[in-house]
């Protein structure tokens, strides 16, 4: 009895004392992670909202004097539950953070404004907060460089923007801010050189607000100094006439700094060894690179001699046709293929087809886009020639400004000879034919009545015999049972293909872990910079196969929900994002690359085996 009272009073204590978030109202605030940066440099920005967890996301139209890139937002809720002098109290915290990343556009004393968030029908703000942005400097170990093809341009014309990235140091991590890319005095487009191929190793992503820019890494010299270096290139065109200047861009980056004694700091330090986590670690600090600032004269357009159709290129276009096929009879398609080749063709049109082509041709009301970029571009329209003394498809004309000749030009392709041959007109009657004395069924007669029997006499009867088959004979009525045969065991086979595929991505990834060991012992310390590129790829082709996913441009983070699935615990992830990240930060390495680190890598990629099996 007296246990079962002492049982009630702590239910009746637990019931009267929880003390719940939801009581205390509504809070939020804005925090962030440094309130000193150098221009160009990215911070983090955190909306904390206190007692919900399902607010609205923030207005941050406010923020105008930063580039603002969202990381998403989590639920950061918990409930704790302690006894203090007997008394049993249970407290419950709902909340959630939205995060951002901010980077200053340029420097001085700025602000983040307050922001609205919005929970259930009210709003609420967070506080200003102050912003100091310095002036970056340039360093010995990293510069950037913009460079134009040419210092003078016409008011359209493409000038080639190419931004290098010169490293001396291992770096991890990176951020560009190009201001120039969002410039409203520009339009940008791809660079002239062909497409990148993403599968490469010397391709780097480059993460920007319009989609990822691919750029190449390679070697280079600059003022006497070897470095590694990572460019791009992109296309300007001016939009007005003036005298202006590039807008700085920079680049920020986790460099290598020293080395530091990492016992007693991780929690798997000094479990192996002369190894990663009980050896050296290497310390990183943040250094943002400020590029050059180049300058352009831009000229207006000449007024004299522009032609009626010009439609503002600028640069040295040409034109190409084809036609197939060039013996036709009156209304047959032919297929006009129109190339434009010049510097700059992403906002080329097709000329005017019913203007240029004239009365001797059906050209559609709509005209084909045009696909292609950079310097080629390829129209494809169907046409029809009307009459047969069309004996060719005249030629085309494009208008354009020749900066080399400071005049307005025409593109002019060559004319396509056509053989037009008239169409004869088939009727009914041709293809059947008429009996004598049979009534003409193709002539209706009016029934002055309604509806009536258009024609009438025994010549219209017909014998008919009872239908007892089809009447097609067998190799019709095969014909007829073939295809769903046929499609019976294309399925059947799809299924069988299926199965294989299965059993083919199971086999990959039981032999994944043995694969990987054997590519680990070709992997030498003395290796340098190709043996960390030869490790990153093992490591992708080895997750690749134990996740059945393209291994190609697969990352730590695209393999982790995975591998979570498949059992990994913390200390091996820990260990696989050491040497993602190791191998990723090699490729941005310089001359600091040494053997030990790699084999302290190899020893870890060995230890992820061993624990995924």
């Amino acid at each position: 009895m007296r246990l079962l009272r002492l049982v009630g009073l702590i239910c009746l204590v637990t019931a009267c004392s929880v003390v719940s978030a939801f009581g205390a109202g509504v809070s939020v605030r804005a925090v962030v992670d440094r309130q000193e940066v150098v221009l160009g440099e990215g911070f983090s920005l955190e909306i904390q909202v206190e007692g919900s967890e399902s607010p609205k996301e923030p207005d941050l139209s406010a923020i105008t004097d930063f580039t603002v890139v969202s990381r998403g937002g989590q639920q950061n809720s918990s409930e704790s539950v302690s006894i203090i002098n007997g008394h049993l109290e249970r407290i419950s915290r709902r909340g959630y953070v939205f995060n951002y990343q901010l980077t200053p556009k340029r420097e001085g004393r700025l602000v983040i404004p307050p922001l609205t968030v919005v929970v259930g029908k009210q709003s609420y703000q967070t506080q200003a907060l102050p912003i100091l942005v310095n002036k970056p400097q340039e360093s010995e170990d990293f510069k950037l460089r913009l460079d134009l093809n040419k210092e003078q341009a016409y008011v359209g014309e493409p000038i080639v923007l190419t931004v290098t990235w010169y490293i001396g140091k291992d770096v991890k991590g990176f951020n560009f801010n190009l201001p120039v890319l969002n410039d409203p005095r520009f339009a940008v487009s791809d660079g002239p050189g062909p497409a990148l191929d993403p599968k490469r190793d010397e391709v780097v992503r480059i993460p920007a607000p319009g989609g990822d820019i691919l750029a190449e890494k390679a070697r280079g010299v600059l003022n006497g100094n070897n470095y590694l270096t990572v460019s791009f290139s992109k296309t300007l065109t001016v939009k007005a006439p003036g005298r202006l200047t590039l807008p700085q861009a920079t680049v920020s980056c986790q460099a290598l700094s020293g080395y530091t004694q990492g016992r007693g700091q991780d929690p798997f330090s000094g479990s192996f060894p002369n190894d990663f986590f009980g050896g050296p670690r290497r310390a990183y600090r943040t250094v943002v690179a400020p590029s050059n600032q180049p300058t352009l004269t831009v000229l207006p357009l000449p007024s004299q001699g522009r032609p009626a159709d010009f439609t503002g290129l600028v640069g040295a276009y040409s034109l190409a046709v084809t036609a197939t096929p060039t013996q036709v009879k009156v209304g047959d398609p032919i297929t006009l293929s129109v190339q434009v080749a010049g510097p700059a063709v992403a906002g080329v049109k097709l000329p005017d087809l019913g203007r240029e082509l004239g009365t001797g041709f059906k050209v559609p009301d709509e005209m084909a886009p045009g696909e292609g970029s950079g310097v080629l571009k390829t129209f494809t329209q169907t046409i029809r020639a009307n009459n047969a003394g069309v004996k060719e498809i005249p030629s085309l004309h494009l208008s354009y400004f020749n900066p080399a000749s400071s005049r307005y030009e025409i593109a002019s392709s060559q004319p396509v000879p056509l053989k037009v041959s008239e169409a004869k007109t088939v009727t009914l009657q041709d293809a059947y034919g008429a009996s004598a004395g049979a009534p003409d069924k193709r002539t209706l007669k009016t029934a002055a009545g309604g509806i009536n029997f258009n024609y009438e006499g025994p010549e219209l009867l017909e014998h008919q015999e009872p239908v007892d088959s089809l009447g097609l004979g067998w190799g019709a009525e095969a014909a007829l049972i073939a295809p769903p045969s046929l499609w019976a065991v294309l399925g059947l086979a799809l299924l069988a293909v299926r199965r294989r595929n299965r059993d083919s991505a199971s086999r990959r990834a039981r032999q994944a872990g043995r694969m990987l060991k054997a590519e680990l012992n070709r992997i030498g310390e003395g290796a340098g910079g190709e043996g960390y590129l030869a490790l990153g790829r093992a490591m992708r082709d080895y997750l690749g196969a134990k996740l059945n996913r393209n291994p190609a441009a697969l990352t730590y983070a695209d393999a982790e929900p995975g591998l979570v699935a498949l059992g990994a615990g913390p200390e091996c992830l820990a260990r696989l994002r050491q040497v993602m990240e190791g191998c990723e930060a090699a490729k941005y390495a310089g001359s600091g690359l040494d053997g030990a680190d790699l084999g302290r890598l190899v020893e870890l990629a060995r230890r992820v085996a061993s624990d995924l099996g």
